[in-house]
């Protein structure tokens, strides 16, 4: 099997981070120059990949959290952005990727937690993710008009 270069949080470095952008955009429809552009890339998003050259082909990333569950601060792991470039799949790279991510952080944190779409709800379920049933919460918002200012 051909061997890639692991990467890991190359935010500054410009080739791959636009590199991580098309295929993300590819993959999902998901646009993250304006994210990046407005400072939104934090040190807590961390993207693990492997690379052909200078080609993000594959990555799975990790955002680290801190989330308040019944009143306690728990320290969580979100994964997203899974996603192997269609002329490396089936080469077990995702897997790779996501044993890296869970031996990283083992017993560094109280939850980990990602979504999954339907076509890969068989997956994570190897890694020890469950599934579990999700609420959405919606309402219809119009923003209230400000009143006049008054005149002194």
């Amino acid at each position: 099997m051909q061997e890639f270069i692991f990467k890991k949080d190359y935010k500054n470095n410009e080739v791959l981070r636009k590199s991580f952008f098309e295929l993300a955009a590819n993959t999902f429809d998901l646009k993250f120059e304006y994210w990046y552009q407005q400072g939104f890339w934090g040190e807590g998003y961390i993207p693990f990949s492997f690379v052909n050259g200078d080609q993000v082909i594959a990555n799975a990333s990790v955002n680290i959290l801190e989330l308040i569950i019944h009143g306690e601060k728990k320290k969580a792991i979100q994964i997203g952005t899974v996603m192997t470039h269609p002329d490396y799949r089936g080469k077990g790279l995702s897997t790779r990727l996501m044993n890296r991510i869970l031996e990283e952080y083992d017993n560094k944190y109280d939850l980990m937690y990602l979504f999954a779409n339907e076509s890969v709800l068989d997956f994570y379920p190897k890694f020890g993710f469950k599934p579990v049933e999700e609420h959405l919460f919606s309402m219809d918002y119009k923003a209230k008009k400000s009143p006049e200012p008054a005149n002194l």
